[in-house]
């Protein structure tokens, strides 16, 4: 009785839509969105499917088809505690007709489902015949008047009039025609986010050679590295070498230089192609430099502290599974440039060695990189 009662009254106030009954039902339009909050009400598939049973036939178009757009949303008033659904009736060229709002107390905001089937049904024909109301024991049904709470409250003005801007709905649920379809399918989950680049790290050993680290035209020396290169940001670089002792033979006693350090490199500039990976470094040095025999003064036999400045750019190349060969060429800079002489039996003074301003090194290396 209640459903049938709600079916008079809103047939009676859209009297602006009566049509001849020999007309042909006019074509309709729906867009359905459900409000954040609101995800576990009708959804507009089945929303329109209801509609047309109760109708008895196929009622909804396409946008571009419908001579009449119905548009609608649901959402929870957090300020009255209810569901109210808005709908909204547009005629050719989008003039505003009318709208209506139902609104339903309950916690479950499916018994709004039965109220609002029916004025939407009844927006779309006017002059259809919707039979019975749902089976008894339903909610619209029952004999205290269905969901408790359930209520169709017209809106302000006559279906027939203009609405003001103030009274149309948000923008979010004014949808342009392509997209009206879209608002009512289900949003797509995100796609998966893609795996972080993982970490490269690694370990070399190296021969090494330079000009201006120890006495003679070049020398040359053993060395290992470690290398770790993060997804994002600088690399680094962690090693050491020994290099050989030459000897000067200007005077008897022959004073043999030997040099030990270790370094610690940052790497801001690490690319990597492929089985290729090109690196620029700048860090530090910090070692000893010994010198023995019985021709070099006291203050000079055993050690003196070495800390240099070090640049240097690394080309490394996989070549099977892990395995990886390098090349590097740097620079150092000494912070200090202590001089070696020895002094012989009639008191002059031989210079034997100052460190050079600036000195090169080149290492080839071969390891391992993983992953």
């Amino acid at each position: 009785m209640r459903s049938a009662a709600l079916a008079l009254l809103v047939g009676a106030a859209l009297g602006t839509f009566d049509r001849p009954a020999a007309a042909e039902p006019r074509t309709s339009s729906l867009a359905w969105v459900r409000m954040p909050g609101a995800e576990t009400c009708i959804d507009a598939r089945t929303l329109a499917l209801a509609v047309e049973r109760r109708l008895g036939r196929v009622a909804f178009v396409p946008p571009t088809l419908g001579e009449v757009a119905i548009e609608g949303r649901i959402e929870r008033s957090q300020e009255a505690g209810v569901w109210r659904a808005t709908i909204r009736v547009f005629g050719a060229g989008g003039t505003a007709i009318g709208s209506r709002e139902i609104e339903a107390a309950q916690v479950d905001c499916r018994a709004i489902d039965d109220p609002l089937e029916l004025v939407i049904a009844l927006l779309v024909d006017p002059d259809a015949s919707l039979g019975l109301p749902r089976a008894a024991g339903s909610p619209a049904a029952s004999a205290g008047g269905g969901a408790p709470g359930a209520a169709m409250r017209p809106a302000p003005l006559p279906p027939t009039a203009m609405l003001p801007p103030t009274a149309m709905l948000p923008p979010t649920t004014m949808l342009p025609p392509a997209a009206k379809a879209a608002a009512a399918l289900p949003a797509c989950p995100p796609a998966p986010a893609a795996p972080s680049a993982p970490w490269r790290v690694g370990g070399a050993v190296e021969a090494v050679g330079g000009l201006g680290l120890v006495p003679g035209p070049a020398s040359v020396g053993v060395g290992v590295r470690a290398h770790a290169t993060p997804p994002r940001g600088p690399g680094f670089e962690l090693g050491g070498a020994l290099w050989a002792s030459p000897e000067v033979r200007e005077a008897p006693g022959s004073p043999a230089f030997s040099l030990a350090y270790g370094r610690l490199s940052v790497c801001p500039i690490a690319i990597v192609r492929g089985g290729t990976a090109l690196s620029g470094c700048a860090g530090a040095m910090l070692g000893s430099l010994r010198v023995d025999g019985p021709a070099v003064p006291s203050r000079f036999r055993h050690e003196r502290l070495v800390f240099d400045l070090s640049l240097d750019t690394r080309v490394r190349r996989r070549f099977v599974g892990p395995l990886f060969g390098a090349v590097g060429l740097g620079l150092a800079v000494p912070t200090a440039r202590d001089v070696y002489f020895y002094t012989d039996a009639a008191g002059a003074r031989h210079d034997i060695f100052q460190a050079s301003p600036v000195s090169a090194i080149l290492d080839l290396g071969l390891g391992l990189e993983l992953p």
